[in-house]
């Protein structure tokens, strides 16, 4: 469902266009507009059109509860302060609009409003309503915002593309260490063989080990030691799968295994590589949730946070959501009605008392 916004249309509104004798500029092309361009954004509209003061007053009053905004166009009842003070106790999101500049004319009613729009005939109205759809109420997410936003992207892709870039790198790297280790392998099978034929000649023939002998090729074991550093997996894969080898005595009566070192794997010192897109932190800091705000409702009671630092912080989460950031399943719509009155709060016509912030971290935790 989305938005629902009230239009009010204040006096001799009704007769837009008419003493004029336009086609296509009375009110009642003014709320087709309207309807035309609240179904392309996704809003529900109620219009209501009074000459009376008290029957907009009376529609705010009774519409309060459903409403999500007010596009207010107070026609002369610019300086009633009747109708700003309506605005100011329902606690709804209000832009006002003017179809023509207001020139010398200071409006009352705009100190209840998030925005005044003024000077441009239907845009005007128009414009209030793609505001609602945005989430900026002022209007000021634009040029640096965007441009903001567009530079966050870029960096994001040159991002990904140097971690490709790595990716590459490890896999080459790789391919290079096992094309080593096949062939030091090689080498490694030939001095296995010799010395476990020699080992069961020795068993076989009951002939004593001299202390004179060495089985194998000594030049060949420095070989042996480099390729076990250079590709230990393939080296232990190998060892775990070669029969036992004979034992020999070396002429200080030390005891010598012949093969392969199993030991030799530890004094390998190339780092591991892991494959793939490092890790870019954890979603659970942009998550937004009841708890959440009912703890940045806590730091600016507590006077950790300014109530123009609690604001600025709404504004941002509002904008995220708004984008489709995600947030607590099943509390959208209560997360963004909170976020948005405390984006306001710091207006004088909107403001919150702590009670008010009280009540809020009441109903945040319903």
């Amino acid at each position: 469902m989305g938005k629902r916004l009230l239009v009010l249309h204040g006096p001799n509104l009704n007769l837009l266009g008419e003493r004029e004798g336009r086609q296509g500029g009375r009110l009642a092309d003014l709320d087709a507009a309207l309807m035309a361009r609240a179904t392309e954004l996704g809003l529900e509209l109620k219009v209501v059109q009074s000459n009376h003061e008290g029957v907009l007053i009376d529609t705010l009053h009774a519409e309060r509860s459903r409403l999500d905004g007010v596009v207010v166009s107070p026609a002369g009842l610019f300086g009633s302060y009747s109708l700003m003070e309506a605005l100011e106790a329902v606690g709804v999101p209000a832009i006002e609009v003017y179809l023509e500049a207001l020139g010398d004319r200071e409006s009352v009613v705009a100190e209840a409003c998030a925005a005044t729009i003024e000077g441009q005939g239907f845009d005007s109205y128009l414009e209030a309503l793609e505001r609602f759809a945005s989430g900026d109420l002022t209007g000021e997410l634009t040029g640096e915002d965007e441009e903001s936003e567009e530079g966050e992207e870029e960096a994001e892709l040159e991002e990904d593309e140097a971690e490709e870039g790595e990716e590459e790198e490890g896999e080459e790297e790789e391919g290079e260490e096992e094309e080593g280790g096949e062939v030091a392998a090689a080498g490694e099978d030939d001095d296995v063989v010799d010395a476990t034929w020699a080992g069961e000649k020795d068993e076989v023939g009951g002939e004593p080990a001299g202390p004179e002998k060495t089985l194998g090729r000594r030049k060949q074991a420095v070989s042996r030691e480099k390729s076990l550093a250079l590709s230990p997996s393939r080296a232990l894969a190998r060892a775990s799968d070669a029969p036992p080898k004979a034992l020999v005595r070396s002429p200080g009566g030390a005891t010598k295994t012949l093969g392969r070192k199993v030991e030799a794997p530890a004094a390998s010192a190339s780092p591991s590589k892991t494959l793939g897109r490092k890790a870019k932190g954890t979603p659970a800091a942009d998550f937004l949730t009841r708890a959440l705000v009912r703890q940045k409702i806590a730091d600016r009671l507590a006077g950790r946070l300014t109530p123009a630092e609690l604001a600025t912080w709404a504004r941002s989460k509002w904008t995220d959501v708004q984008r489709g950031a995600p947030a607590e399943s099943g509390y959208r719509d209560m997360l963004e009605d909170s976020l948005q009155r405390l984006t306001l709060s710091t207006m004088p016509a909107s403001k919150l008392s702590d009670s008010e912030l009280v009540d809020m971290m009441t109903r945040l935790e319903g």
